[in-house]
């Protein structure tokens, strides 16, 4: 499995898109960043899970290691992360994953190497269904979107798969 952890403002992002000659688009905004946090993980299979997080740091990170562990349950996950500092667990972060090595298994993609890991596709591809050129009123509202984007690659697979296609 691959994962990464992206973050999204409640304004959303500007993006190109189409409209008539002579008219700018406009997208309203707050002009505050109230960002929601996610970690994201994807198999070569093209399953996805998906969590919010209050922050990214080593403690959130060992939470998403367990949701992982009890998700995939009866399964060995070798998991490729980069080296965000929200990978670096502390001490009972370490000793819990000694203790579940048999479950998991922690590799590192090269330093500054995202064309190497699918999640990244998946942000984009979440971008652009869910927060560009799109204007949330209030923090619930862009996290419900989200929330409905993510259960539409974890229902459909096969909106997904394109990205991990490549590694396969």
């Amino acid at each position: 499995m691959f994962e990464d952890e992206a973050s999204f403002w409640q304004d959303g992002t500007l993006h190109q898109t189409w409209s008539p000659v002579g008219i700018q688009p406009r997208v309203d905004t707050y002009g505050m960043r109230n960002t929601a946090h996610l970690y994201g993980a994807v198999s070569l299979e093209a399953e996805v899970t998906f969590r919010f997080a209050p922050v990214f740091n080593g403690q959130t990170f060992l939470w998403f290691l367990q949701h992982l562990v009890e998700r995939f349950a009866g399964r060995k996950i070798f998991l490729i992360i980069d080296n965000s500092p929200a990978h670096q667990l502390d001490t009972e972060g370490r000793r819990w994953l000694k203790q579940n090595r048999h479950r998991l298994q922690l590799h590192r993609l090269p330093p500054y190497s995202p064309e190497f890991n699918p999640m990244e596709g998946i942000w984009k591809m979440t971008r652009k269904r869910t927060t560009h050129n799109r204007f949330y009123a209030t923090p619930t509202e862009r996290d419900d979107a989200l929330f409905w984007t993510f259960y539409a690659f974890e229902t459909q697979p096969s909106l997904v798969a394109p990205q991990v296609a490549r590694f396969l």
